[in-house]
């Protein structure tokens, strides 16, 4: 099997677990794919290495925290190629290997003993009074729709399938997939999704109301967020990305993405017992972070 591998240098340092990785998987009889750039990095001493693309890899791993991950899937989700990430960030949702497993990981994938996860994925489009769009970007995890950088309410109208739901007064809102939802959903107390489902959840943030009601839609529903006039401009971020500036009366129209990212499920945890796990992980880690 063919294994493409992209490392963040700012997480992997000196690229010491690309190359453990890339050894283990000689060991296996793989061949570890790096791009091109990589040749000029230590990697570039690593006998039985190619550098190229990565499309004619089976499976593409990621090193880093879910940020790479997300971002890698950002660079490669048309290639239709798996993902699976070794964890180097602070606790990690998507990325599932970590460093101590990464020989048992590539003996599980070698044997097949692994499964695939279809993860549902959105379009977000952004389009002014006029109807002309402004920009458009796809993601894995969720679309925000936040306050500027003062602290004054931001004002949205809510529509699903060309219906008005709500006016909403707040910090923003979330959409989200079944993916994301262990993410900002989560922290701002949206329900839990298992990440093979097909749903997309609407999530309020700290809304001006006396009650706060998540909602979870089908796939064919098509999430519309209308501006009206503001003192601060929002921000829209799929994915964490930068997206075009907002104007007043702008509308951003949310929907599933034709095309899901697949995944590589090695079976380590149950889904519940995964976010269970991190969670308690993540609130130990920032207790004794030193940051």
């Amino acid at each position: 099997m063919r294994f493409g591998i992209h490392s963040n240098k700012t997480r992997d340092l000196g690229y010491e677990v690309a190359q453990e990785l890339a050894s283990v998987m000689l060991s296996h009889g793989h061949v570890p794919v790096f791009r091109e750039y990589m040749k000029e990095s230590s990697i570039g001493r690593l006998g039985g290495v190619e550098f190229g693309g990565f499309g004619d890899c089976d499976i593409i791993f990621t090193i880093g925290g879910d940020g790479t991950f997300l971002g890698v899937i950002s660079d490669y989700r048309e290639l239709g190629v798996p993902f699976v990430g070794v964890n180097k960030g602070s606790i990690g949702f998507l990325t599932q290997i970590s460093e101590d497993s990464m020989e048992d990981a590539i003996r599980r994938i070698t044997e097949g003993r692994y499964n695939i996860i279809e993860r549902m994925q959105l379009t977000a489009e952004l389009f002014d009074s006029q109807g002309n769009l402004k920009g458009h970007d796809v993601c894995l995890n969720d679309v925000a729709v936040l306050r500027g950088d003062k602290p004054h309410i931001v004002k949205l109208s809510l529509y699903i399938d060309h219906e008005r739901v709500e006016r909403f007064y707040g910090d923003g809102l979330v959409v989200a997939t079944p993916t994301g939802s262990t993410a900002y959903t989560l922290a701002a107390g949206g329900p839990l999704l298992m990440p093979g489902m097909d749903n997309i959840i609407i999530t309020p943030l700290c809304p001006h109301t006396l009650q706060s009601t998540s909602y979870v839609i089908g796939p064919e529903s098509e999430v519309e967020i209308r501006l009206g006039n503001f003192e601060t401009i929002p921000i829209v971020t799929p994915d964490g990305h930068d997206f075009p500036t907002l104007s007043p009366y702008d509308v951003i129209k949310i929907k599933k993405h034709p095309s899901k990212v697949k995944t590589v499920d090695l079976g380590y945890t149950g889904f519940f017992q995964n976010v269970r796990r991190k969670i308690v992980a993540r609130g130990s880690f920032y207790e004794n972070s030193q940051e």
